[in-house]
């Protein structure tokens, strides 16, 4: 049994009065002396029970009346669920707290852990509430419960707030779908956050909450912060061996509401402070910042790790930036010359060697042989081998080529007056069919026309080719084969085939002027540069990710917070994790603005829970009126402590 209005019954107290009644008007017999008991009649030891046992009835009566009487005041309530013994409104509830990187500043999320636990404090008994925890990501802390002691454990399970980024948008839609499929019919939600502005992203009135849920807003950020941070690093991830490093450059921020004017800087190279920068802000919030050390003389064959950080404010969190860098290989390209021309301007090799490489410092080692200098020991440790105007391979050459190519090598085969045409014995590992290459008519000539830019060779060019062609070679693609260039005829310029792992690149016009202006296009250094790297297909290793987006790491526990992580399929590959750059912020928006934008217009016309609680006991008392059976039942006993009293006294 509930009573819906409980406070009545301090009127059992009452109840004490008729006792209070009985005790002070007891009679005591007066003592009469008799000269003679004579007189005197004897009275049954029978009646004197009785009396005694009436005047008890009507003690009990009485009391029992008053006790009714408040019990009926107090509005006694029948119910099978225990819940509704105690409220007659249970609520289900979701608390979204924000444990993000700018909850790290200053005692923000300590604050917020405390509102967190008058959040579980406050809970009435039967009412049920779940937990969302913002992090990397928002995640489900607790599912409904209404034990306030497992509540409290999983607050306790974070004691400190994250290094991730997740927008607020995320939390309060994971906690209105939790409150979905909740079970009570009155359901809230309380946001407890820093409302920092970069995470309140989205909330611009676009999403609301679902009709019936009432929102509630705790702001614990401060009004007032101090904040530097590396919110860009501009470094190669990977150097190739004996080429000049581009500077290192870091882009620094205030990013607090005080203005912060003076700040040191300092580059650290595997764990060594090398160079140490002092930065003013004279009326900027941001500079970029360039370090004088040259990455020129790592070591070659490991990665080296990078930190950045910047000294000078109160938030220590985010003033770390993490890179990766690692002195790579050039690209080892090996050209064979089918024919060697007297004239430099016809020697197809002369004119690829000076675009690959040259004197200039290039990607690519490039060495020139002819074809009888090929074998099987001269591919051992290629990159890509170029044919150029070759028409002919002995078996032996042409098996050491094909598996070359099968284990993940790439050639590129361009003719000339010559070619491997079909029946050379080398088709296996060719990309297209060379059929002949008839002579224009006078003042005709090929153009290309079209090239795939969505392909990866391609997806730096940004303008069309102007070479002109007085001769070209019919050339028709094989099944499996791509074309990737045509001429203005229709017919293919460029074919590309995979094979086993590697890759061939074939051509339909030489690399020399002989029968065009090709190697004079200033297209003819970017195609052989895009081509050259093509075909390398060394991998492209993901080099740097934020916390939250991490890759596979060889600690699964690792990636949570800033740092240098081996990665779990290339242990001695290293990926930089960094923390958000939004996250510096620390701008706000008005927790106001949130609650008008979230909330849902329909909640505004929700009668407050008071109410609503009001409402719903009267619908559950309705159906029982216990109160009007006990009063039904107190004048019953008002009869018979009227007929016992007069009984008793006669």
């Amino acid at each position: 049994m509930a009573f819906l209005a409980p406070i009545f019954l301090f009127g059992l107290l009452a109840a004490l009065i008729p006792i209070a009644i009985h005790l002070i008007r007891r009679e005591r017999p007066p003592k009469v002396v008799f000269g003679s008991i004579r007189f005197l009649k004897n009275t049954p030891k029978k009646l004197v029970l009785f009396q005694q046992l009436q005047q008890w009835l009507l003690l009990l009566l009485r009391s029992l009346l008053i006790a009714l009487l408040v019990i009926a005041f107090a509005r006694p309530l029948l119910s099978q669920s225990f819940s509704r013994f105690l409220d007659a409104d249970p609520q289900s509830a979701v608390l979204v707290l924000d444990g993000t990187l700018s909850m790290r500043y200053g005692d923000v999320f300590a604050t917020a852990k405390q509102r967190a636990e008058d959040f579980v404090s406050n809970m009435e008994i039967g009412d049920e509430a779940a937990i969302v925890y913002l992090a990397e990501s928002p995640r489900v802390l607790i599912e409904f419960t209404d034990d306030t002691a497992a509540l409290r454990r999983a607050l306790d399970s974070v004691d400190e707030a994250s290094f991730g980024a997740s927008s607020l948008l995320g939390g309060l839609a994971l906690g209105d779908e939790l409150l979905a499929g909740a079970r009570f019919e009155n359901k809230a939600l309380t946001l407890i956050s820093d409302f920092q502005r970069t995470a309140a992203e989205g909330l611009d009135g676009s999403w609301k909450l679902s009709p019936g849920v009432s929102f509630r807003v705790e702001d614990v950020g401060e009004e007032r912060s101090a904040n530097l941070s590396i919110v860009d690093v501009r470094t190669p991830a990977e150097l190739l061996e004996g080429l000049s490093a581009d500077a290192v450059l870091a882009r620094v921020r205030s990013t607090g509401t005080l203005p912060l004017e003076v700040a040191e800087l300092s580059l650290s190279v595997d764990g060594a402070v090398v160079e140490r920068v002092d930065v003013e802000f004279p009326g900027v919030s941001e500079k970029v910042v360039e370090f004088d050390y040259s990455l020129e003389g790592l070591e070659s064959g490991q990665d080296h790790v990078l930190e950045i950080s910047v000294q000078g404010d109160n938030f220590i969190d985010d003033n770390s930036r993490f890179r990766t860098a690692a002195i790579q290989p050039k690209i080892r390209v090996l050209v064979i010359n089918g024919e060697a021309a007297p004239n430099w301007y016809d020697d197809e090799a002369h004119w690829f060697s000076l675009a690959a490489g040259g004197d200039q410092a290039t990607p690519f080692d490039v060495e020139n042989i002819e074809p009888n200098d090929l074998s099987g020991e001269r591919l051992v440790g290629l990159d890509v081998v170029v044919l150029l105007n070759v028409s002919r391979l002995s078996v032996s050459q042409a098996g050491a080529l094909s598996e070359f190519v099968n284990d993940g090598g790439g050639l590129l085969v361009a003719p000339g007056d010559r070619s491997l045409t079909n029946g050379s014995g080398f088709d296996d590992v060719l990309a297209g069919r060379l059929i002949a290459s008839p002579n224009l008519r006078a003042g005709d000539y090929r153009l290309i026309a079209d090239f795939d830019r969505r392909h990866p060779l391609f997806s730096q060019f940004t303008v069309d080719w102007a070479s002109r062609f007085d001769r070209v070679w019919t050339l028709e693609p094989f099944d499996d084969a791509q074309v990737l260039m045509r001429f203005d005829d229709g017919s293919s310029a460029l074919l590309v085939r995979s094979i086993g792992s590697g890759r061939v690149l074939q051509t339909a016009m030489p690399m020399d002027s002989e029968w065009g202006d090709f190697p004079l296009h200033p297209l003819f250094l970017p195609f052989v540069h895009e081509s050259l790297s093509y075909l390398a297909a060394r991998p492209q290793l993901q080099r740097q990710a934020f916390i939250g987006n991490a890759p596979a790491l060889a600690d699964s526990t690792e990636g949570l917070m800033p740092g240098v992580f081996a990665l779990a399929q290339t242990p001695d590959t290293l990926l930089a994790v960094n923390t958000a750059p939004e996250e510096s912020d620390l701008s706000r928006v008005a927790s106001s603005t949130l609650f008008d934008a979230v909330v849902n217009p329909e909640n505004v016309s929700l009668a407050p829970r008071e109410l609503r609680t009001e409402q719903r006991m009267i619908e559950l008392e309705n159906p029982q009126r216990l109160w009007w059976w006990i009063l039904c039942l107190t004048l019953l006993l008002l009869l018979s402590e009227t007929f016992v009293s007069n009984r008793t006294y006669r």
